[in-house]
């Protein structure tokens, strides 16, 4: 009689409800939802960065591409006009009736500058190492610098070299 007493007292147990927990029949209690062990509260941060003023400071020409080249470097090449970014990576100096174009490179650039075909060679007095490649009617100088990798084309190979020393120069802040 005890015996069925206590089952009778468990099964009892088991058919009541707990007051948290909510029922769909009012018989059969679903489970609590689980809360995170966490220590810290997730935040979604759902604003875009600022990247405004974040540059670091050894950043190529301070940041500003634009600032790579003066006015004086285009002597002989024709009437500048003014600079203007291309892209976040690149600047273009109008100069008479074509353009001088300063950007950013990645060391696989420098290491790999042209395709099959294309001649390149080294350039000598540039920065930490400089390399030519000849674009078939343009001429590209890729620089290495201490605080990274830049390159510089022209027309032609001379106004190019003389322009990327210039600029490797004026690279490091």
């Amino acid at each position: 009689m005890r015996r069925f007493a206590l089952l009778a007292f468990v099964a009892l147990l088991g058919c009541t409800e707990s007051p948290d927990a909510p029922t769909a029949s009012g018989q059969v209690p679903f489970p609590a939802p689980a809360t995170p062990e966490t220590l810290l509260p997730v935040v979604n941060d759902t604003d875009p960065p600022d990247d405004t003023g974040t540059l670091p400071a050894d950043a190529l020409f301070g940041g500003n591409l634009c600032a790579a080249l003066e006015p004086a470097d285009f002597s002989g090449l024709g009437t500048l006009g003014t600079p203007e970014p291309a892209s976040a990576d690149s600047c273009v100096y109008p100069v008479g009736s074509g353009s001088v174009v300063v950007q950013l490179a990645t060391p696989d650039q420098f290491a790999r500058p042209g395709t099959e075909g294309q001649e390149i060679a080294p350039v000598d007095g540039v920065g930490l190492g400089a390399i030519g490649v000849d674009l078939g009617g343009r001429y590209q100088v890729f620089v290495e610098v201490e605080n990274g990798y830049f390159s510089v084309t022209a027309d032609d190979r001379r106004p190019a070299e003389r322009l990327a020393k210039a600029a490797a120069g004026r690279a490091t802040p």
